[in-house]
């Protein structure tokens, strides 16, 4: 389960986990299950729009690589830092840190790696007094239990409490290894931490010292289906287990007031790690509990109904109405619900038999028997077809199942063949496949002899979307999806496709205008995989006749009207009239001047506010850039800034200046009941690009503030 040993640059080592196993060889599984695909859908309807690679890929620097999703994040005082983390299956300290990198943006991280850039490092060995997750079961504070004190932490993903500047953050815990004992009862923890077989959970931490120590704070997500922290054969007393809560991604999300974590969850056959079954979960926390233990709660079944710790592991991505279950006593994993003809939708985890056979329907009402070794379908007349299609009542998908023979070239099997199953969310754009042979898990509803593919595991790098207003998800699958309501997991619909090689391994997206905001993004971004070290530059591409794709959206005035760049607007915010300089006057005006992306020929969502008096632009004073990022900087007026420089760094990049902004729609009183969808909002609050602070009047000036949700003196208005 364990990568080979991957050198940095000073020749040191560590080894890759079978996270890492499962980002590189095993996206060729996640395609090969019922996952999204870019492939044709059934019948003539186009796939999304195939997103294009700007440039050459760059690499991060090898001392940057880890085995966990690299973090972008800004201190209280604007101090740009990336955090990552090692804890190899070893028994040694050596390669087990949580690490903090600092420099002013990602690629001056890299390119000042050794140099320039800072990095402090935390005690993550399990075996360590004092460090990260030392005996969490003898805790002072919400003690939980470690089984066999074997807890290897990685700090994911970083928010920072505006008050205090204290840092929080997620802990990936891989803990409980070799959990069914193929090491034998007497083995050591290092015997069965190498084994890389694990239970996971999802912990909280915090750090007053940026990061040279962390303090365990408790449990965020735990699984319904351990026995007191722990899977045994009590709570899995048939052939499968679970996994538990693990891959875990933080996105703040300022429009309605909420963190939210994208996790995995895995069913595994026993004793060893072969997936039964795999899916996206979601969870939230409202941002004014502070990542607190205890204000987590799963979705499930359509709602926010399961708490974070012990609830039930819902998923995400699928059709409404549907909901996964899991059995560990009849090892049944299943997607239930109500159709929406009404009918009662049971799509069972089925394998296909030695026999090589299973049951579908066609279109026609007849049921075909399927062979995986012959490819074809034969009805109960003994007529044979080779592909057969069929539209879903329930769950509205059309499915269209191909056999497809093997092929020979001088007398060698070059492509085996198989059935391979396609299906076509209209709604949603969604397009997935399937190839299916003798023992392949499918998911069948014995009554009406359908086929459902479910959306499966898919490690998602959430941002909000300035060009869209909407939000963007990225995830190892290769496709890009968005949603205007992250609170409807069943609303993701799928846009677009990363180019080849943009995808995979702890991935992350990235602000490619400021290299600091993980935040946003806009009509081009960077990826960035922590495992393999490639930073792509991708940019959307005009859709042609796909029904589903990113719309570009402009903000509204306060007539309706959307925002025209030749257009002077009184521009107000929390009700105070933004003058020049950074104060407030009656009268000034300013225009909306779109920062232009070569990349893309509709715009990037990213502006710049030119006075119409002077011709000065609004941006953030300051010396340097970090005191330009600083919670409380001021706002001022000044010539144009420099444009972002995308060869710099290594191609990673160079950031523009403090004079970019970006208009986040919000979505008023979602934490209160409220609606959370940011469709047709126009409440907005103006952002800026580098820092993700929003501009407030306060102490007789406007400055960057940490965005409040629900807080109307950050909301702007574009006056005529």
């Amino acid at each position: 389960m364990r990568h080979p040993a991957t050198h940095d640059h000073h020749g040191t080592h560590f080894r890759h986990r079978s996270r890492a196993l499962a980002a590189l060889a095993g996206v060729a599984a996640l395609m090969a299950a019922p996952m999204a695909s870019s492939g044709a859908a059934t019948g003539s309807r186009p796939a999304p729009p195939a997103y294009k690679q700007v440039g050459d890929a760059a690499s991060l620097n090898g001392g940057l690589l880890s085995d966990i999703a690299g973090s972008a994040f800004l201190d209280k005082d604007g101090a740009f830092h990336w955090t990552n983390a090692l804890t190899g299956y070893e028994d040694t300290p050596a390669n087990s840190w949580a690490r903090t990198f600092t420099n002013t943006d990602l690629g001056a991280v890299s390119s000042g790696y050794g140099t320039s850039t800072q990095k402090v490092q935390a005690d993550a060995f399990y075996k360590n007094p004092g460090s990260l997750c030392y005996q969490l079961d003898k805790a002072d504070s919400h003690p939980i239990p470690s089984p066999q004190q074997d807890d290897h932490c990685d700090i994911i993903g970083v928010w920072v409490e505006p008050g205090t500047g204290t840092w929080h953050a997620l802990i990936n815990d891989e803990y409980q290894f070799d959990p069914w004992n193929t090491k034998g009862d007497d083995a050591t923890i290092a015997e069965r931490v190498s084994t890389g077989l694990h239970n996971d959970r999802v912990l909280l931490a915090t750090s007053t010292d940026e990061g040279r120590s962390w303090q365990y704070q408790g449990p965020a997500l735990t699984s319904a289906w351990d026995h007191n922290g722990a899977v045994d054969d009590t709570s899995s007393p048939g052939n499968t287990y679970p996994f538990g809560d693990s891959g875990p991604r933080l996105f703040v999300d300022y429009s309605t007031g909420y963190f939210y974590i994208t996790y995995n969850v895995k069913i595994y056959q026993k004793p060893a790690a072969r997936t039964v079954a795999s899916w996206t979960g979601m969870a939230r926390a409202p941002i004014s509990g502070n990542m607190a233990p205890g204000t987590w709660q799963k979705y499930y079944n359509g709602s926010w109904s399961q708490p974070g710790v012990d609830g039930i592991d819902g998923n995400v991505g699928d059709v409404p109405g549907l909901t996964v279950s899991y059995d560990p006593a009849t090892d049944v994993v299943a997607y239930r619900g109500t159709g929406a003809d009404g009918s009662r939708m049971d799509y069972q985890a089925t394998t296909v038999p030695s026999d090589h056979e299973f049951r579908v329907i066609g279109d026609d009402g007849t049921v075909y028997t399927a062979n995986t070794m012959t490819h074809r379908f034969t009805a109960p007349d003994g007529t044979q077809l080779q592909q057969i299609s069929y539209t879903d009542p329930a769950t509205g998908v059309a499915v269209q199942l191909v056999g497809k023979d093997d092929q020979f070239q001088d007398g060698e099997k070059v492509v085996e063949g198989g059935i391979f199953a396609t299906q076509t969310d209209p709604d949603t754009g969604s397009v997935r496949t399937q190839k299916i042979n003798t023992g392949s898990t499918i998911y069948l509803d014995s009554a009406t002899h359908r086929l459902y593919l479910p959306f499966g595991n898919n490690e998602s790098a959430i941002s909000y979307d300035a060009y869209s207003q909407t939000y963007r998800i990225v995830g190892y699958d290769g496709q890009v999806y968005d949603t205007a309501d992250l609170a409807d997991p069943t609303s993701w619909k799928d846009v677009g496709t990363n180019p080849d090689g943009s995808y995979g391994g702890y991935l992350t997206t990235l602000d490619s205008g400021s290299l600091t905001n993980q935040n946003v993004t806009g009509s081009s971004y960077l990826t960035v995989s922590d495992l393999t070290g490639r930073v792509t530059r991708v940019a959307m591409t005009p859709h042609t006749n796909q029904a589903v794709f990113t719309a570009g959206r402009l903000p509204k005035d306060t007539l309706g009207d959307a925002v025209n760049p030749t257009t002077a607007y009184d521009v107000s915010i929390g009700g105070v009239e933004l003058g020049p300089d950074g104060g407030e006057r009656s009268g000034a005006s300013w225009r909306l001047v779109p920062v232009q992306n070569p990349d893309y020929a509709y715009g990037s969502g990213f502006y710049r506010l030119q006075n119409t008096t002077d011709g000065s632009y609004l941006q953030v004073g300051g010396s340097t850039p970090q005191a330009q990022r600083a919670m409380g900087a001021p706002a001022t007026d000044g010539p144009k800034q420099a444009d972002p420089n995308t060869s710099g760094n290594g191609g990673i990049g160079t950031p523009g200046g403090s004079d970019e902004w970006y208009v986040q729609a919000v979505a008023p009183n979602a934490q209160r009941g409220g609606a959370t969808s940011l469709a047709g909002s126009t409440t907005y609050r103006l952002v800026n690009r580098s820092s993700g602070l929003a501009l407030q009047f306060t102490g007789g000036k406007f400055r960057l503030s940490q965005q409040q949700p629900g807080a109307a003196s950050q909301y702007v208005t574009f006056a005529r």
